[in-house]
């Protein structure tokens, strides 16, 4: 009887003692529960009945490694690609050979070239999973000149950012006009008005190069891409922050902020105004949402939910020569995804399990909208036998090309134009 007594007793303090142990650092805050609801019929009504990455994928034979981003010049023959080993390689597009080109501060993600200029372009560098990198370095936007292979900062400090408050109603989070929060001198940052870029992932560049948006997906310590953003996605915390820099000016300010996991990020060409973008597209990748900030012009400081209850993690944003948008889904939605978001009860216990018991799940998919992202155009479903972790796509002038964010990823990966979406 008294072991009957004593077992349950040590059994309970085991419990409690691992509970503690494992407890989340106090600014994983779990936010309430968020329903999902079923797939738009706007992007099942243009599905493909088949496989089509499955069918039609192409691997250049190379030793290229897992990566985000594709900078494609096929005019010149070549491609730079971030890939996860820290490096940005060359890839020459005609043979498919592949080459180690320059080593970044850290991992580099998301990419764009600079307009007009085929020498250079400017890229994210920020952690990969719990990888250790000197303390000498700081992600942020960095620039490769390519002919010369330097890498210089363009920016790794950012203001300190205002107290979350509560959303303007009908917004979804807080979008800050200039008249709001104006430029701040990068000159003028400091430590006691500035902290370190947390984690660069996507950026995207003004037609004249003047401005530079760099999503800011979280701000935790550690902040990291990968694993790294593993209680990102258990949590849906609203860390997400939208950064301008004014190259030519020197200065930077949030444009956004108390959003879920901003990732990829794409100048809205149907709204601008004398040739500034008057809003711009975003992804909340962990809510499978695409949105529209408004920066200039009459909804100024207002934000619109174009997609959402998307089939998966909508990762980067790209266009193609028709200005047509691509988005890439990394993973695929799932129903126990759906049912963890629905029950948060759930997460704190989530949150204390080795990352290496859960399930990964290998499908991945990709999309296009209209130029104006009001329309499904295209959208195809991957089962994950060929390629997975679908970052982006990166279109080409006869083909799509899809980086893929996987460790065990080699070769440079495309697919020809559907049918029905030729340039």
């Amino acid at each position: 009887m008294r072991a009957i007594i004593i077992i349950p007793a040590m059994l309970a303090a085991a419990f409690a003692g691992w509970w503690n142990i494992t407890a989340p650092p106090a600014y994983h805050v779990i936010a309430p529960p968020y329903a999902v609801g079923p797939v738009p019929g706007a992007v099942t009504a243009v599905a493909t009945a088949d496989d089509y990455i499955k069918t039609h994928l192409t691997r250049a034979p190379s030793a290229l490694p897992g990566h985000d981003d594709i900078i494609l010049q096929e005019h010149l023959g070549r491609a730079f690609v971030t890939a996860m080993d820290q490096w940005i390689w060359r890839v020459d597009l005609a043979t498919g050979k592949a080459e180690h080109f320059v080593r970044a501060p850290m991992s580099p993600a998301g990419a764009r070239l600079i307009p007009g200029d085929d020498d250079r372009m400017l890229f994210c560098a920020t952690r990969l999973d719990d990888r250790l990198y000197p303390d000498t370095v700081t992600p942020g936007v960095y620039e490769l000149h390519f002919s010369t292979k330097e890498i210089r900062p363009i920016a790794l400090r950012v203001p300190l950012p205002p107290p979350i408050a509560a959303p303007k109603p009908g917004n979804e989070g807080s979008v800050f006009t200039p008249q709001d929060l104006p430029p701040m001198s990068m000159k003028d940052l400091n430590e006691n008005n500035s902290r370190p870029i947390a984690f660069c992932n996507d950026i995207d560049i003004s037609p004249d190069g003047k401005r530079v948006y760099m999503t800011e997906s979280f701000d935790t310590p550690g902040a990291a891409s990968g694993t790294g953003a593993y209680a990102e996605a258990v949590t849906l915390a609203h860390n997400g922050r939208l950064w301008q820099f004014e190259i030519d000016q020197g200065a930077v300010r949030l444009v956004a902020q108390n959003y879920n996991f901003l990732d990829g990020v794409l100048l809205d060409q149907s709204h601008a105004t004398d040739g500034q973008e008057d809003s711009i597209l975003v992804t909340e990748t962990t809510k499978y949402r695409i949105d529209r900030l408004y920066l200039r012009g009459p909804r100024a400081g207002q934000d619109q939910v174009l997609w959402q209850y998307l089939p998966g993690l909508p990762d980067g944003l790209d266009r193609d020569p028709k200005g047509r948008i691509w988005v890439g889904f990394i993973k695929e939605r799932t129903p126990i995804t759906t049912w963890i978001h629905a029950n948060p009860w759930i997460k704190p216990l989530l949150l204390r399990l080795p990352r290496s018991w859960l399930p990964i799940t290998k499908p991945t998919a990709i999309m296009a909208l209209s130029p104006d992202a009001s329309q499904a155009l295209f959208y195809t479903h991957h089962d994950g036998s060929r390629v997975h972790d679908i970052s982006v796509v990166v279109p080409g002038k006869d083909r799509i090309y899809l980086p893929t964010f996987d460790r065990e990823n080699t070769g440079l990966v495309s697919i020809p134009y559907p049918p029905a979406m030729q340039p």
